[in-house]
């Protein structure tokens, strides 16, 4: 009786592998959506603060009313450019999400593929392991009955 083999299990492994590699990708991925969002926050934090600041002072001169305006533009171009790279980054997870929902499949027919030639395996060393039992039934039997036959 022979051990079992499966014939592709490098490539099994290999398949393994591509998908561990699309996963880590996929949370690289996501970590970097989660750092825009940080960005994002920070940068709408700073901007409550500085508009509690301002709205604080008793009097504004028009030096500080136009720095005001000046850093709400820049903020704003800051926080579409930060929605930009957030979406860009979100469509980056989904196709990476595309990618490792791919090699998963792929990695599932292969493992199929294995449980079928483990089955089939199981099932030819089932009947060889019957074949021997009633070999060597028959021949006990045999021995047997010549014994008695020769008495």
């Amino acid at each position: 009786m022979q051990q079992f083999r499966f014939r592709l299990q490098r490539v099994l492994q290999w398949q393994e592998r591509v998908c561990r590699l699309e996963e880590d990708q996929l949370r690289q991925r996501a970590s970097d959506v989660a750092q825009t969002d940080e960005k994002l926050a920070r940068l709408a934090a700073q901007r409550v603060a500085i508009e509690q600041e301002v709205a604080n002072q008793p009097a504004l001169s028009p030096a500080d009313l136009y720095a005001l305006d000046e850093y709400r533009k820049r903020a704003a171009g800051e926080r579409q450019a930060l929605d930009r790279e957030r979406e860009a980054r979100l469509a980056a997870v989904t196709a990476q999400r595309e990618k490792v929902l791919a090699e998963r499949r792929r990695l599932q027919v292969i493992e199929k593929l294995r449980e079928r030639a483990l089955h089939e395996h199981t099932r030819a060393m089932d009947r060889e392991t019957e074949a021997l039992s009633l070999e060597s039934y028959l021949s006990t039997w045999v021995s047997g009955t010549n014994v008695s036959r020769m008495r």
